[in-house]
């Protein structure tokens, strides 16, 4: 079976309907319409959350009955709904009637003023399902609120009146709110997966047993401690990681919060207190390789907030483990062959407090089962997004299911439950995409966990939704990215819709959420390479699009700014071009500028100017020829300008910051930037020299470029860690465990 590069929760059924189809109302505006097991209702004929407040709440099936949330329904229709947790009811009020009912009863009463209470009794009962009330669909919706109900193929409507749920309609809401459906049974989640698994009889593997969901605690979770606060001891004014999202904090390698330095080695996180110019280690975190299972953990990336350190990591294992062999028995004397032993990767977190002398102490620690794609950062929950992929040579029958850890709930392995599963039922995924959410500041909540059958290769975050996209090149459809959005609110993350554009997308620069569109800019390599800018809208319907950009090249880098978006691309020349995208259903270009060779990232300076950082190019033999700023004024959106240029090195030069914007600092105050690099200078006669460093650069906000200083590894150029972060007016160059320091002013080193 052809393994599907990328299958998550995508609607492929998308283009199987036209897309004018989405300018007509499926269902009267009156009316909603719900899928069985999933979390999305047409309201208004737009995608929305079943239940905002509980994203894991969908229709379900008990007793041959549909019931539905009662809250959610009643809310909708205007009744007042409230619970009664001692008595364990529910109460609906509505036109002068109050309705109760109580929980696992199969009655309610109807109480009015001056009228004896009725009680009233039907084939099922109430229950309570993720901290909902479910009740009969026909019940609340036909006996209490007077609506009308439709169903067919699990397709649900209510409204004033009939809908006619005809073939096509049925198939339209399908591909809305019927994208992706919660798995309800362990029956069911077999079932899926022995469609899409091959067999390996040969390979056997006894995985573990399932374990129970997580449970709330039984109490509010204590608040943790008023964290210690030395204001006089940090600075005001000090770097911060280079981020996409103002609000939307991203993972990096190093880390500062003004007064001390983190610096992730991989075997170990190192704390440095700043101390002016002159740091010093006040302590180190290390994880020991695990005797029994051979596992170790890779410290790899890092968050600091208010106190607390997170730190991002790899759990792995030794595949020459030495283990202990079984002892042999008469009976079993296949035990005298050594057992095959899984070897299961984690992404790792831990959580740890910080105290004003720079000493750690463990809050928290959580592990999921899967490689880490990428992380964010919204206020005090971070976000993990995960792919784990399944081993078909230790399934042989067996439902492989994700395993987690969270030191919250216990310190053993769990098997994640299977209602925290969905699937895509027109696309079967042969891998798991997980989100699961970590709130880092108290130390007794449990992480949420949802996974997905499906996959995804890149990550973009706004203030409101996570998008996970990925390339799928097995589609029919051709080259696509298939891109699916999950609302956030703290630990709440919920499915929010799917969609589809043309093309493949560069990085996460290539998406960007604006007034609640997103637009995505892709490059298409069927037959010639052509490019796209796409705007879809809060349910990822298409809104507008330009097509057919730059013939022939790729796109190289992406930055959008408000209504203004800059796509460049590349094949001998840099063309520029602006985008106003202020009419978001006719996105068009407004200007163009060719330059020699091309900028692998885009910055805004500010409003007017923009920054590219990239390689210069031969124009007439198209070689590399050394690492290029440029600076690009962009104040006259249909006339771009280049303001300035600077080449660093010769052909053979590189920087992180080419490939990762997190490698560049940022300096505002003093209009400057920073990055590690390698300069190559041609010497002549097939010579050349190499310089290693950190580049100190201004860049004025009118555009200018001016070279500061270049600043030596002195022998450290094979260190895996290289950052240039401040504070206050010090300057460090971090190689691995070495700190570099300088005066800012005179970059006189200190230490």
């Amino acid at each position: 079976m052809k393994k599907s590069l990328l299958a998550l929760l995508f609607l492929v059924l998308l283009l199987q309907v036209p897309s004018t189809s989405f300018a007509v109302d499926l269902i009267p505006q009156d009316t909603i319409a719900l899928h069985i097991g999933s979390p999305l209702i047409l309201s208004d004929n737009n995608m929305k959350a079943l239940d905002s407040e509980n994203p894991d709440v969908v229709p379900i099936i008990h007793k041959e009955r549909t019931l539905v949330p009662l809250r959610a329904i009643s809310e909708h229709f205007g009744a007042v709904v409230s619970y009664d947790p001692i008595q364990r009811e529910a109460l609906i009020e509505l036109n002068g009637e109050m309705y109760y009912f109580p929980i696992d009863k199969n009655h309610y009463r109807i109480e009015k003023s001056g009228v004896a209470a009725k009680t009233v009794y039907y084939d099922t009962e109430a229950l309570i399902v993720e901290n909902r009330t479910m009740v009969p669909l026909r019940l609340i919706s036909e006996e209490i609120l007077g609506k009308n109900v439709g169903y067919d193929d699990k397709v649900i409507t209510i409204g004033n009146g009939p809908v006619d749920l005809n073939k096509e309609t049925v198939a339209a809401l399908k591909t809305k709110i019927g994208q992706v459906l919660k798995i309800t049974s362990m029956e069911e989640l077999e079932k899926i997966i022995a469609d899409i698994t091959p067999e390996y009889p040969d390979d056997k593997f006894i995985g573990l047993e399932p374990s129970p969901s997580p449970e709330a605690p039984a109490e509010s979770p204590a608040e943790s401690p008023a964290l210690p606060t030395e204001e006089a001891d940090r600075s005001n004014d000090f770097s911060s990681t280079n981020e996409q999202v103002e609000g939307v904090n991203e993972a990096d390698i190093v880390k500062t919060d003004g007064r001390f330095i983190y610096v992730a080695l991989g075997k170990s996180v190192k704390i440095y207190d700043s101390n002016n110019g002159n740091p010093i280690l006040t302590d180190e975190i290390t994880l020991d390789v695990d005797e029994t299972t051979g596992q170790y953990v890779v410290l790899s990336e890092l968050y600091i907030a208010d106190g607390r350190l997170v730190i991002l990591g790899s759990r792995n294992g030794f595949d020459n483990w030495i283990r202990p062999i079984p002892e042999p028995t008469l009976d079993a004397p296949d035990a005298l062959i050594m057992p095959r032993y899984p070897n299961k990767s984690y992404t790792y977190l831990a959580v740890y407090d910080i105290d004003n002398n720079g000493k750690k102490s463990l809050i928290k620690e959580f592990e999921i089962e899967g490689s880490l794609l990428s992380s964010r950062k919204k206020d005090d929950t971070l976000y993990l997004v995960v792919n784990k992929y399944f081993n078909y040579y230790i399934m042989d029958g067996n439902v492989e299911i994700p395993t987690y850890k969270d030191s919250t709930i216990s310190d053993e392995y769990r098997t994640l439950p299977v209602d925290r599963i969905m699937y895509h039922p027109g696309r079967l995924a042969q891998n798991y995409l997980i989100v699961a959410a970590v709130d880092i500041r108290n130390e007794t909540t449990p992480s949420s966990i949802n996974a997905f059958l499906g996959s995804g290769s890149l990550v973009y975050m706004s203030n409101e939704a996570l998008y996970v996209a990925g390339n799928d090149y097995s589609s029919f459809f051709g080259n696509i990215t298939n891109i699916a959005k999950f609302n956030v609110d703290g630990l709440k993350v919920g499915f929010a819709g799917g969609g589809m554009v043309e093309g493949s997308i560069l990085n996460q620069f290539s998406m960007d959420e604006f007034d609640g569109n997103l637009r995505v800019a892709t490059t298409n390599w069927q037959m010639e390479s052509s490019n796209a800018l796409y705007v879809l809208d809060t349910n990822l319907n298409p809104l507008g699009k330009v097509e057919h950009l730059a013939p022939g090249e790729r796109i190289f880098s992406v930055r959008f700014m408000g209504d203004k978006g800059y796509i460049v691309t590349f094949r001998q020349v840099d063309p520029l071009f602006v985008f106003d995208l202020s009419n978001p259903s006719a996105p068009k270009v407004i200007g163009e500028l060719k330059v020699p060779g091309f900028s692998n990232y885009l910055h805004p300076i500010n409003e007017n100017v923009l920054l590219g950082i990239g390689q210069n190019v031969d124009e007439i033999t198209g070689i590399q020829s050394g690492i290029k700023l440029s600076t690009f004024d962009v104040s006259d959106g249909g006339k771009p300008k280049e303001i300035a240029n600077l080449v660093l090195g010769d052909s053979g030069s590189y920087a992180e910051v080419l490939n990762n914007h997190k490698a560049l600092m940022l300096n505002p105050t003093r209009d400057m930037i920073a990055f590690d690099a390698t300069l190559r200078k041609e010497t002549g006669d097939y010579q050349s020299t190499y310089f290693y460093g950190a580049m100190i650069l201004e860049v004025s906000q009118t555009g200018e470029i001016k070279l500061l200083k270049q600043i030596p590894t002195d022998g450290l150029y094979g260190s895996v860690v290289k950052r240039v972060l401040y504070i206050d007016d010090v300057l460090y160059y971090i190689l691995d465990e070495n700190i570099k320091t300088y005066d800012m002013d005179t970059f006189v080193e200190i230490n």
